[in-house]
């Protein structure tokens, strides 16, 4: 009887399997959204990402304009994950977007004719950075794939705020295609697709065997790289990755890390952009400067050459404020009380779970009249303690 019922079940879920793939093939399955979408910052540019039931073919319209989900001319059709790339000034000036995705299935009649399925198409709205009452941010890290209280807590400046950071240990490894969604579907949540929205990279995000799909789900320079700089209005930012937190010969990475190299070529990028500072941080109408980072430069824990100088690199750009995570703490450093840097540092997120009172602790942070302030805030919005930066 056992092995009667043991084959019913296989037959069943072979049947199951084909019948799905029928209902695929033609389109009866809803192509819904599954995360996003969200606007993230790249280095001149901003990224809308979203991420659809099934692969399709994408595009974005903004302003009457139509962007698209392409690669040297071909429309992408083999992923879920869809990257637009939108010039940061028609985004801004438009005040809102469109995405449009369209599953893309082939044809019974031979290889030279395509069967598209349902278009779909959903708009949202848009604002950038507004200074008119100053720069309001929320820095967010550390939720290691836990949704909530995390996403609650980053709501803290509400229709205020003016960019997210997500900075670093969103996702906790990423070991399955499913892991990698985690941070957009993150940032929906707190955005809703509607505000400007940057990444960066932290030492779990670079684990697991689908960490190089990374990528599609998130925004960035693009290419193989994490670190940048980039300009939003008056604000200048500059985005350190120190990829692991271990040497390259650690056990934990069976000899299948290489960030050394990697760091060596950041190293180069940045004494660039020093050299470049009057189209950098001294370009003319930059009022301030951010050094955003999940490791604290200056602690990343590796070679000691290579610390040093991009602690010499961070003080040649002056910032007036550095943003970290890593530590599960929330913490200020004023002006000459974190090792050998030379401007203030905040480190927050403090995780739920890595508290003994399992709250949740993150830092918001504004810039105003020439003046630099900060909050350790809860999942309640309660600020726990403020912070006169300058």
């Amino acid at each position: 009887m056992g092995n009667i019922c043991a084959t019913i079940a296989s037959w069943l879920g072979i049947a199951w399997i084909w019948f799905l793939s029928i209902f695929m093939h033609w389109g009866w399955i809803p192509n819904n959204l599954v995360a996003g979408p969200a606007v993230f910052v790249g280095e001149n540019e901003y990224q809308i990402i979203w991420e659809t039931r099934q692969p399709s073919s994408a595009w974005v319209t903004v302003g009457g304009r139509v962007f698209s989900d392409s690669l040297a001319g071909n429309l992408v059709l083999d992923q879920k994950a869809h990257k637009v790339r939108v010039p940061m000034e028609a985004l801004d000036a438009a005040g809102g977007y469109e995405i449009n995705w369209q599953q893309i299935m082939s044809s019974d009649t031979g290889s030279r004719y395509v069967k598209k399925g349902n278009h779909k198409a959903e708009k949202f709205d848009f604002r950038p950075i507004d200074f008119s009452d100053g720069l309001q941010i929320y820095n967010l890290s550390d939720t290691h794939s836990r949704l909530q209280p995390g996403a609650e807590t980053a709501k803290y400046w509400g229709g205020k705020l003016d960019l997210l950071i997500l900075n670093g240990d969103i996702i906790n490894d990423i070991w399955y295609p499913a892991d990698r969604n985690f941070a957009l579907q993150l940032a929906f949540e707190i955005t809703g697709g509607t505000r400007p929205v940057l990444y960066t990279r932290g030492n779990h995000e670079t684990r697991g065997v689908q960490a190089n799909g990374l990528e599609r789900y998130l925004g960035g320079p693009g290419g193989d790289r994490w670190y940048f700089t980039t300009r939003l209005g008056p604000l200048w930012i500059a985005v350190f990755d120190a990829g692991e937190d271990k040497d390259d010969g650690h056990e934990e990475y069976h000899g299948l890390a290489y960030f050394e190299e990697y760091r060596e070529r950041e190293t180069r990028y940045f004494e660039r952009a020093i050299a470049n500072a009057a189209a950098e941080f001294g370009a003319p109408g930059v009022e301030y400067r951010l050094l955003v980072s999940h490791i604290p430069v200056g602690r990343i824990g590796v070679n000691p050459e290579i610390q040093a100088r991009w602690v010499e690199l961070a003080n040649q750009m002056h910032p007036d404020l550095a943003l970290s995570g890593h530590n599960h703490a929330v913490t200020y450093y004023p002006t000459g009380s974190y090792g050998a840097l030379d401007y203030p540092l905040l480190i927050g997120s403090r995780p739920a779970h890595a508290s003994e009172d399992g709250v949740f602790l993150a830092a918001a942070v504004e810039f105003k009249d020439g003046g630099i302030k900060g909050w350790f805030t809860d999942q309640s919005h309660a600020v726990t303690r403020e912070i006169v930066v300058r």
